[in-house]
């Protein structure tokens, strides 16, 4: 079991590599206890579940510009959460 406690940057870090089950068993275990404890964290993995859930379900590509866009998004969240305090 993990012992290294994960904050809200960390997080924000590797959300994205969360959803995509892109990491190690102990980062995910980490992760997923932080998800559990943190309401603003388990908000922001709510929202970003639900749309990778709703793009993996277009039938057709997703244009561009919207995927542009979420990058863009992504980007913004990660950098507040990386000069946060």
């Amino acid at each position: 079991m993990a012992t290294k406690k994960t904050n809200c940057r960390e997080v924000a870090r590797r959300l994205q590599s969360y959803l995509d089950g892109e990491l190690d068993s102990d980062r995910m275990e980490q992760i997923k206890a932080h998800l559990d404890a943190c309401v603003d964290c388990g908000l922001e993995y709510d929202v970003f579940a639900a749309i990778k859930t709703d793009l993996s379900a277009l039938t057709a590509p997703a244009e561009s510009d919207a995927l542009a866009r979420l990058r863009e998004f992504s980007s913004r969240i990660s950098e507040e959460a990386n000069s946060a305090p």
